[in-house]
């Protein structure tokens, strides 16, 4: 058998990294798109090998990872980090790398510059960026600069404080127009495909219809073109209470906690470590050490 076999749900296909056009394509067959978050290499690792198709470097790890109240204390430079250890450990799916609050409001100039670091210091594949509006223009200054780009519309964490907190968008006649509009917006400036958050299923329904690019939801229901969830809140492994569109997959928080105590209990009463986990000496040098010592 092969290496590498061919994914059968693939119409197009590398020995390596999965082709930015065969998302499209994905769309066109009406097959879902799988994205999650991850943050360090491990994380890149196992989602590469549960067969995810992208990967999100979110500004979610301020909250899940750092500790903070948001998305928008992170900087550039953790961003930077994280996708640098993302991409050694995964090799095959799609790497994201979110442009955090900051980093692209200033000027196109700007945008092209951080998002540059990214995929050439990062290893980032594309970028991506929230908002419309004047997003846009940015948006479109980096696909023109070879960069790809994947929009975020809809609940937008690093202004949620604008918008009210974090809550669903688009639920009257007016903001859904608005949110249709962005992503229109977002899709003729280039991007390959725009999340949709927080948003009611019948509007997302009715934007992913109007794009030709995929939409990928995270509270957006099922007639996105894809999902993406935050990799500690699809396992259990974030205190807080999780959004009401998280599936909790595992609880690992719980196993990690146990097992931790386990340990705790081993080291207390001496059972830990046992010979099996020690070195020997041969008895000779252990004689010759205690001479001299």
């Amino acid at each position: 058998m092969s290496e590498n076999p061919k994914p059968q749900r693939y119409a197009s296909w590398t020995a390596g990294k999965l082709p930015l056009p065969e998302l499209r394509e994905l769309k066109r067959r009406g097959e879902k798109i799988v994205m999650v978050t991850a943050y360090d290499a491990p994380s890149g690792r196992l989602a590469d090998a549960a067969g995810v198709d992208v990967i999100l470097v979110g500004d979610s790890s301020g909250m899940v990872v750092h500790g903070r109240e948001s998305t928008v204390p992170v900087s550039l430079d953790e961003i930077l980090f994280m996708t640098q250890w993302v991409t050694r450990g995964a090799k095959r799916p799609l790497v994201v790398a979110d442009m955090p609050f900051g980093s692209y409001e200033v000027s196109d100039e700007q945008a092209v510059a951080n998002a540059v670091r990214l995929v050439k210091e990062g290893g980032a594949d594309a970028v991506k960026l929230e908002r419309g509006g004047t997003t846009v223009a940015r948006a479109r200054a980096i696909v023109s600069a070879g960069i790809p780009v994947m929009g975020h519309v809809g609940l937008t964490p690093q202004t949620a404080t604008v918008l009210g907190g974090f809550k669903a968008q688009g639920r009257t006649a007016e903001r859904a127009k608005v949110l249709l509009e962005d992503a229109k917006a977002l899709e003729a400036a280039g991007c390959f495909a725009i999340v949709l958050e927080a948003v009611p299923a019948a509007v997302a329904r009715t934007v992913t219809q109007a794009l030709a690019v995929p939409t990928i939801g995270i509270g957006a229901g099922a007639d996105c073109d894809g999902q993406v969830l935050v990799w500690h809140d699809m396992l259990g492994y974030y205190e807080g209470q999780a959004p009401r569109f998280v599936k909790r997959y595992a609880d690992l928080g719980d196993v990690i906690t146990d097992a931790l105590a386990r340990y705790a209990d081993d080291v207390r009463a001496g059972t830990f470590p046992e010979e099996r986990h020690t070195y020997a000496i041969p008895a000779e040098e252990l004689a010759a050490f205690e001479r001299e010592g």
